[in-house]
């Protein structure tokens, strides 16, 4: 497994339903957010896309801006970063008037899980988690991919108390699937009451 892609380890590790996945427009996303997002980042959203593993951890995508600025829960959880870095940014970083971050995840616990953009080339971003229990970041150089594979496998321990094990994703539209006909999304079994309030609107297409 070690020898594998990441994109094939974390295959293992979380399998992609049928029908996961997002197609975005790069060049525009990018366009808006002002910068070139990584190429295994790129690779996760092709793969996965805007859906939750566990019911717990929320992946982040680039949403189709209505003006110059990104928006969607994206821009919405970047801005919250960059709060936490200005209020309390990690050793040897120092204040910066723009916090170099990114956010592309959040989980259950409201931590969130970041690159730090303060090189141009993206695909040495590292990564960035706040963990909100701790009031504080922590830096690991690695990218994306690479981190998820590391803390499925159990090796970081910060946001995710078990770790271990193969992890299930659930894609937003296969979310509001399950809830039509009466599927729990989070544990995939019968539940009368699934869509007793209706499924939750979607969310709007990506770039």
């Amino acid at each position: 497994m070690e020898g594998q892609p990441l994109i094939a380890r974390m295959r293992d590790l979380m399998p992609p339903h049928d029908g996961a996945g997002d197609s975005i427009d790069w060049r525009e996303a990018e366009r808006v957010w002002g910068v070139m997002f990584p190429e295994d980042y790129k690779e996760f959203v092709a793969t996965y896309g805007d859906g939750e593993a566990d019911a717990f951890l929320t992946f982040l995508v680039p949403e189709q801006a209505e003006g110059a600025d990104p928006s969607g829960a994206m821009a919405e959880e970047t801005a919250e970063a960059r709060r936490m870095w200005l209020r309390k940014p990690p050793a040897g970083y120092g204040s910066q008037a723009t916090p170099s971050v990114i956010a592309w995840g959040v989980n259950a616990r409201a931590d969130l899980l970041c690159w730090v953009t303060a090189e141009q080339d993206s695909g040495r971003w590292p990564v960035a988690v706040w963990s909100r229990g701790n009031l504080a970041w922590s830096v690991y150089n690695c990218g994306m991919l690479e981190y998820l594979v590391g803390l499925f496998q159990g090796k970081f321990d910060d946001i995710w108390a078990d770790a271990q094990g193969v992890r299930r994703f659930v894609h937003v539209r296969e979310a509001q699937r399950l809830l039509a006909i009466g599927i729990d999304p989070d544990t995939g079994e019968p539940n009368p009451y699934a869509d007793m309030f209706g499924p939750p609107p979607p969310r709007p297409a990506g770039l």
